[in-house]
């Protein structure tokens, strides 16, 4: 997102190289991050208002960036209790290779306990991720919305801005910005349906055989629940994952086709 922000910030010193490459008859047209009002003569002061252009902007980057960040932060460490989850259940045979040592009760006892624990593990996973979806759904709705807008609207200003490369500049930045911000927050909520998706496997391959019935039907209840795979939504409608990220891609472009042809 920081590299996007420098090829924005990039944009008005697009005329000054130009001048010096492709030198014209007069100066081109100077270039402003944003449009706002001064109430001061703005070639004049041009040089303070692209500095405090140059404050702002980032600030407002750093924002988004760090809610990203969050997000990104709350995943991982949902899918951190699952991997660990998982971690529990490829090795759960193993309680059981004292055998010889210890009387049946006794490995019997120490698997029930460690299944109990894994169940434990996985309803604290499934709560957390229960939680971190009501607290985005809302947000993600919103976002998508947007993103779908801004994506169609600033791909066809580029197209329109071909011929004035300095603008065409600032907003390829702003295009490929919101693709890349839908991207990072798709792929990190298909991050969670794989690790909370997967204890199904790690259950799976867990040497149920080689556990005492008893325990061995403890494992059900695990398993039938991972195969509805936690995620992020957006709004309750759709998940948030690689296959919404090119839908919404898919979508934009679709938009802008139309748009495009109807100039």
């Amino acid at each position: 997102m920081f590299s996007i922000l420098i090829l924005y910030l990039a944009s008005p010193s697009v005329p000054t190289i130009l001048d010096i490459i492709i030198p014209l008859n007069e100066s081109r047209d100077r270039i402003y991050l944003y449009q706002t009002e001064y109430f001061v003569d703005q070639d004049e002061y041009y040089i303070p208002i692209l500095i405090h252009a140059y404050m702002t902007v980032p600030i407002s980057v750093s924002v988004l960036v760090f809610l990203d960040n969050m997000f990104a932060m709350y995943i991982h460490h949902a899918c951190g209790m699952f991997a660990i989850l998982g971690s529990h259940l490829e090795v759960l045979h193993m309680s059981n290779n004292n055998e010889n040592l210890l009387d049946k009760a006794i490995r019997s006892r120490r698997i029930h306990s460690e299944i109990v624990r894994c169940a434990n593990i996985h309803c604290n996973a499934i709560d957390f991720a229960n939680e971190l979806e009501s607290s985005y759904a809302v947000a993600y709705l919103l976002m998508f919305s947007v993103n779908l807008s801004m994506i169609t609207v600033t791909g066809i200003v580029t197209v329109m801005k071909l011929n004035q490369p300095s603008e065409m500049v600032k907003f390829l930045a702003f295009t490929v910005g919101e693709i890349f911000h839908v991207f990072f927050s798709c792929f990190q909520g298909q991050e969670l349906i794989q690790q909370s998706g997967n204890i199904f496997e790690a259950a799976y391959n867990s040497e149920w055989y080689k556990i005492p019935v008893r325990d061995r039907n403890l494992l059900i209840p695990i398993m039938v629940r991972s195969m509805k795979p936690c995620a992020v939504t957006a709004g309750k409608l759709y998940p948030i994952s690689m296959g919404t990220f090119s839908v919404v891609l898919k979508n934009a472009m679709s938009f802008f086709t139309v748009l495009s042809s109807m100039r």
